[in-house]
C-alpha cells in the first residue's frame, strides 16, 4: 500500500475518533441536564461565519491566483498581433466580472451579518422598488452591450480576409498526426481531392499532381517554420474525425472538420529566440496541438512551431524540395544499361553476316 493511502486512512481514523469523543462528551452533559449550547445564538454564529468566509475566501482566491499566474497561458505575452487584442478583451472582461463578483458577494455576506436575527428584531417586508429595478436592469444591459460590441469588433478583426501576400499553409489532420503543406514558390494552393490520397507514395493531402500549381507545393511532417511579422493564412482540413488546430501562444484555435475546410490567419510578431530570452528558457518552443479528443493517439498530435527572421526563413524555404519532384524521382524508370562499344549494332551486323555466307558458298563451289 502506498504511503499516501496510509496517511489518508490515518487522517480519516483521527477525524472519526474526534467526532465520537465530542459526541460522547455532549451526551454526558445532556445526562446531567446541562446544555452546553444553551447560550449560543445560532444567528450570531452564522452571521460571523459568513463575514469570516467572505474575507478569508477573497484573500485565498486572490492569493492563489497571483501565486499561480505564471502557469496561466492566457495572461502571458501573446506572440501574435491579434493575440494582444484577445488578451486586452480578456483583461477588460475579467475586470468587469471580478468587480461585479466582489461587490455583489461582499454585499451578500455583509447583509447576512448585518441583518442577522436576534431578540426584538423584526424583518422588514420590502417587496418592490421601481427605481432599484431600473438601475439593476439598465446598468448591466449597458455594460454587457459594451462588452459584446467590443468582442464582435475583435472577432471581425481576426476573421477578416487575410492580406493578398499572406503565406499559405495547409494543416491536414488525421488520426493521429498532422501533415503541413506549404503552397510553394507561387504561394498558391493547387487542386487537391480526398479521392487522390495515396499514402503509399506519401500524397497525404491528395494533391492533383497534374495541376501545375501543385507541382511546387511541399510537405512538412515535423516543425512548422514561420517568418516573423508576416501574415500567415492557414487552411485547416480533417481527413477522418474532428480535430482542432490550436497554437495557444498565438491565441489561435480553429476546428478541423471533415468535409468542411476552415481557415485562420495571424501575424506572429515574436520569434522563438526572443521568447526564449523573455522566459529565460533556452528550451522553450511554440507548439501546435489538437484540442479535440480524437482517439487513443490524441496525445501524439503535436507539432513544434518555429518563428524566425525573414532571412532565415527564406534560406530554409529555398532548400525545401517539392513533393512533385520527389514523386518524379520515385516513379522515374531505371536508366538503360550501358552498351559495350565492341558490340556491333544490329543494323550493321546483318549485312556483314549475309556477305560472309556468300563468301562461304563461293569457296565451296570452287
Amino acid at each position: 500500500m502506498e504511503s499516501q493511502s496510509i496517511l489518508s486512512y490515518i487522517q480519516l481514523f483521527v477525524v472519526a475518533i474526534l467526532f465520537l469523543a465530542g459526541l460522547n462528551l455532549y451526551l454526558l452533559f445532556r445526562l446531567r441536564e446541562i446544555d452546553p449550547f444553551k447560550k449560543w445564538n445560532p444567528n450570531q454564529i452564522n452571521g460571523v461565519l459568513c463575514l469570516l468566509f467572505m474575507v478569508v475566501g477573497l484573500v485565498a482566491a486572490f492569493w492563489s491566483t497571483m501565486s499561480y499566474s505564471d502557469m496561466f497561458g492566457m495572461v502571458q505575452d501573446a506572440a501574435s498581433v491579434h493575440g494582444k487584442e484577445i488578451d486586452n478583451l480578456l483583461a477588460v472582461t475579467m475586470f468587469v466580472v471580478l468587480f461585479v463578483f466582489v461587490v455583489v458577494n461582499a454585499v451578500l455576506f455583509y447583509f447576512a451579518y448585518r441583518y442577522r436575527g436576534g431578540e426584538g428584531v423584526k424583518a422588514l417586508y420590502y417587496p418592490h422598488n421601481n427605481k432599484i429595478e431600473l438601475i439593476w436592469t439598465i446598468v448591466p444591459a449597458i455594460v454587457l452591450s459594451g462588452l459584446v460590441f467590443y468582442g464582435v469588433g475583435v472577432w471581425h478583426d481576426i476573421m477578416a480576409e487575410p492580406p493578398a501576400d499572406s503565406l499559405k499553409i495547409e494543416l491536414y489532420g488525421k488520426q493521429f498526426d498532422w501533415t503541413i503543406r506549404y503552397a510553394g514558390v507561387d504561394n498558391k494552393f493547387g487542386e487537391s481531392n480526398f479521392t487522390l490520397i495515396d499514402d503509399n507514395i506519401g500524397n497525404t493531402c491528395g494533391m492533383n499532381l497534374e495541376d501545375a500549381k501543385c507541382q511546387d507545393d511541399f510537405y512538412i511532417t515535423d516543425t512548422i517554420v514561420l517568418p516573423v511579422k508576416k501574415p500567415v493564412y492557414f487552411r485547416i482540413i480533417a481527413r477522418d474525425v474532428l480535430h482542432s488546430a490550436t497554437m495557444m501562444q498565438f491565441r489561435m484555435k480553429m476546428d478541423a472538420v471533415p468535409g468542411m475546410p476552415t481557415s485562420f490567419w495571424m501575424v506572429p510578431d515574436v520569434t522563438t529566440a526572443e521568447m526564449r530570452a523573455r522566459k529565460h528558457n533556452p528550451e522553450f518552443n511554440y507548439e501546435m496541438s489538437c484540442q479535440q479528443i480524437c482517439g487513443g493517439g490524441h496525445w501524439n498530435m503535436r507539432r513544434i512551431v518555429k518563428v524566425v527572421e525573414q532571412a532565415e526563413y527564406d534560406k530554409w524555404f529555398k532548400v525545401q524540395k517539392s513533393f512533385y519532384a520527389q514523386w518524379r524521382e520515385q516513379m522515374a524508370p531505371p536508366p538503360a544499361p550501358a552498351t559495350d562499344s565492341t558490340v556491333m549494332p544490329m543494323q550493321e551486323a546483318k549485312p556483314k553476316v549475309a556477305e560472309a555466307k556468300k563468301a562461304e558458298q563461293r569457296v565451296a563451289m570452287n
